[in-house]
């Protein structure tokens, strides 16, 4: 019996679409918070998306434990599809606050850290996807630069926006409290993006 060659899992493929599936999520979220209703089924969609990222991520460390040989090393692999995972999880967990918070209606910096979100998985993804040409990429370098440059702007946002929120005289206390616990989780997706930026600059220096 003639048994077929095992066909090579491409782990960067995987990677990639876990990324899209982060981004998608940030659009999602976006979409949510500019056509603020409906908000437990909206939650709901953006759960569906983080799902299909678990599933990713769970084929990405099935394949990596039966493969023999591996383009880059598996620790390094799984390292930047955990980051990547963790990014959507992040989403996800922004949407759930505004259901659980019962919140009436989106204040104006949470839209500008929404669209931010949104730009900066955007990039990510474009990174990731680059990132398996690392060794002759010309680009990956500039975008890995892109979600830095990002990240810089949403820790100024995050920032301005809590001291905004604190010395507000409009707001209860508690109002106070579930705004500084969405912005904080917002501000995490980017400090997130980062830290995966970042590993891909690592490894791709790592292996050439």
């Amino acid at each position: 019996m003639i048994f077929g060659k095992r066909k090579e899992t491409n782990y960067f493929e995987i990677l990639n679409k876990m990324a899209e599936c982060s981004h998608r999520a940030a659009v999602q979220l976006d979409e949510m918070m500019h056509n603020y209703t409906d908000v437990a089924r909206k939650a709901d969609e953006i759960h569906n998306t983080e799902h299909e990222a678990d599933s990713l991520l769970h084929d990405l460390i099935h394949e990596l434990n039966i493969a023999f040989i591996t383009p880059i090393d598996r620790e390094d692999l799984i390292e930047i599809g955990n980051g990547i995972d963790s990014i959507t999880d992040s989403i996800e967990d922004v949407a759930n606050l505004f259901d659980m918070f019962s919140i009436e209606r989106v204040e104006p910096p949470a839209l500008a850290m929404s669209e931010l979100a949104k730009d900066i998985t955007k990039a990510l993804a474009d990174a990731v996807k680059e990132f398996e040409q690392f060794r002759s990429s010309k680009k990956l370098n500039g975008l890995i630069i892109e979600v830095n440059q990002m990240e810089e702007k949403g820790d100024v946002l995050h920032r301005s926006t809590m001291k905004a929120l604190f010395s507000s005289n409009h707001k209860s206390d508690l109002e106070k409290i579930k705004w500084k616990d969405i912005y904080d989780n917002m501000e995490r997706i980017y400090d997130m993006c980062e830290d995966v930026a970042d590993a891909l600059e690592g490894l791709a220096v790592k292996n050439r």
